[in-house]
């Protein structure tokens, strides 16, 4: 899959494979969704999902969505989230890369940063190794032009705790 493909970078980063389990949840309040941002989500602890960003461990999938802000109001939005384990997602990388630095984390694993709304797959960190790395796209060398495709490592995922 990794390839040069000068041109053709997509208007949207979402799932590109693997299974497709949907749920609705509730939304927690003001939460910007952007076209060009992963979109992998947790549950705040008011059971309501939010973006996740970088040390978090307890990932619940990929939020359904576009460019996209919920209401201020938490709760008052609803969205679908790809729950499924296995499948994999395009995000975008929060450094620029050569074609071989990216052939060469393939197989590795990586964290989560969020930058100004963005969230990134960010291949300079590895403290919590929530993300592993299954292949590359490569649409030119200036940033915003590489991106990784990903998975959740499930060994790193953590549970929330038990209902007793």
């Amino acid at each position: 899959m990794g390839a040069r493909q000068p041109g053709i970078r997509p208007t949207q980063y979402s799932m590109v494979g693997g299974p497709l389990l949907d749920v609705t949840f509730p939304v927690a309040a003001s939460q910007n969704f952007n076209l060009l941002s992963g979109c992998f989500v947790v549950v705040d602890t008011n059971n309501r999902i939010e973006i996740a960003g970088a040390a978090v461990t307890n990932l619940i999938g990929w939020a359904l969505t576009g460019d996209f802000t919920s209401s201020a109001t938490a709760g008052l939005t609803e969205m679908s989230v790809n729950i499924a384990l296995g499948s994999l997602y395009e995000m975008p990388i929060d450094a620029a890369k050569t074609e071989a630095q990216l052939k060469a984390v393939v197989g590795e694993t990586c964290d989560i940063i969020v930058t100004s709304n963005i969230q990134y797959a960010d291949l300079d960190a590895s403290s919590i190794d929530i993300l592993e790395i299954m292949d590359y796209r490569y649409y030119g060398s200036a940033l915003g032009e590489q991106t990784v495709i990903v998975r959740l490592y499930l060994p790193n995922i953590t549970c929330k705790g038990g209902v007793v």
